[in-house]
């Protein structure tokens, strides 16, 4: 996720939270916008379930899986909690406190499961087991509530309960304990996207003291504690994106990128890198007016170590000199390797300094022969294109030069 489009996530989720259903709150009443603000908070978290559990065969984030797992519980928790609230009249049988005990159950899960995720860091986690683990907590708590084993949070007239009270407070300071951990975070997330996480959960916790301060379940404190508590929930979905679904991805494809461009043998560019790179180049010489040279060189007798010693020793050799290749010439010079034992450099810079680095490549190449007896029979040979300031000479046409004089160069030897 980008820094624009985490900034006009953030923005709409605001103007959602802040300005939209505080409208519906005015206009339509209570009900209905504690009704949306639920339902948009369970969708927020079955999302985040979803993002963060079907990536993680490409993120590995143990931490990510394990956030986005527990949320898939919060929102069932959260879902019951909104049919169960007073003037729905959907589950009979349904008292108006149950509404209060599944949203402290809810509560109670989500801060816990926060806290215990800044314990994780790398560790395997299994997704069936973890699953198992919080179906049964939640079927727990939902089988204590409907039985009356679960204390009273709400009484109709009377307001909330010391027990709902002591247990928000509970929740806050889980809450302090969690920011304080964020930094062991910090080692495996971006820092900025740790903040966001941290914001989200200081939301949360403003949402708890506003909710020990509310009488009745439709007062002000109640629905301004929802919105704070749905901000909260919108900034964790910055989070579990970009951890969950934006990094691996982009790692992902930037890993085919790579392979696209780079030889597999040696690790240069390929023909297709060469030909992005030099294009780049090119595009940039228009306005600097740069020189380019293309040296192309291959290794002479390279047939005769395959043939001796076998393709797996030629391959040995190709990555060696590909080390002499990126020794002898500097570390922004387009080095690539077009196929068997070809390769090409383009340098931004005229035929002296390209002479300089050949014969650097020639000394380097004395010394390896010397030092390795299956390395003796080689040897190189080169061609040189160059591309004056100015010119609009093409990749081809320089490689086409350069070749015709690599030729030349390997007749003479043979002659």
């Amino acid at each position: 996720m980008e820094k624009t489009d985490r900034f006009y996530g953030v923005i709409a989720i605001t103007i959602l939270t802040f300005v939209f259903l505080p409208i519906i709150w005015a206009f339509q009443g209570y009900l209905l916008f504690h009704t949306l603000t639920e339902n948009i908070s369970i969708i927020i978290h079955i999302l985040l379930f979803v993002v963060g559990s079907r990536t993680y065969k490409f993120s590995k984030n143990t931490v990510v899986l394990f956030i986005s797992t527990a949320y898939l519980y919060v929102a069932a928790l959260g879902f019951l909690h909104a049919l169960s609230y007073k003037g729905m009249n959907i589950i009979v049988g349904i008292e108006s406190g149950m509404a209060t005990q599944f949203w402290v159950a809810r509560r109670m899960l989500e801060a816990v499961s926060l806290l215990l995720a800044t314990f994780i860091g790398k560790k395997a986690l299994s997704f069936v087991r973890l699953n198992i683990v919080y179906a049964l907590i939640t079927i727990g708590v939902i089988v204590s509530i409907f039985t009356g084993i679960f204390p009273v949070c709400y009484i109709d007239g009377i307001g909330l309960t010391t027990f709902k009270k002591i247990t928000e407070y509970v929740i806050i300071l889980i809450g302090v304990l969690t920011l304080l951990r964020l930094k062991a975070l910090g080692k495996s997330f971006d820092l900025v996207y740790v903040k966001v996480i941290g914001w989200a959960i200081a939301f949360g916790l403003a949402a708890e003291f506003v909710f020990t301060l509310y009488v009745s379940v439709y007062d002000s404190f109640n629905g301004i504690g929802h919105l704070l508590y749905l901000f909260s929930s919108g900034l964790l979905v910055v989070f579990i994106v970009r951890e969950g679904l934006d990094k691996p991805y982009n790692i992902m494809f930037h890993t085919v990128y790579e392979k696209s461009i780079r030889d597999h043998l040696t690790g240069l560019y390929n023909r297709n890198g060469l030909e992005e790179f030099a294009h780049a180049s090119f595009e940039r010489a228009k306005r600097f007016k740069t020189t380019f040279c293309l040296l192309m060189m291959d290794l002479d007798n390279f047939k005769m170590v395959n043939d001796e010693y076998g393709h797996m020793e030629g391959d040995e050799a190709l990555r060696e000199f590909k080390e002499l290749l990126t020794r002898a010439f500097r570390e922004y010079d387009i080095v690539a390797r077009l196929g068997g034992d070809e390769f090409v450099v383009l340098m931004e810079d005229g035929a002296d300094l390209a002479a300089i680095a050949q014969k650097r490549l020639e000394t380097a190449m004395e010394t390896w022969k010397a030092t390795n007896h299956r390395r003796r029979q080689l040897g190189i040979s080169f061609g040189m294109a160059v591309r004056d300031a100015g010119s609009t000479a093409t990749l081809a046409e320089l490689l086409a030069v350069a070749d015709a004089l690599l030729i030349q160069e390997k007749l003479k030897k043979h002659s």
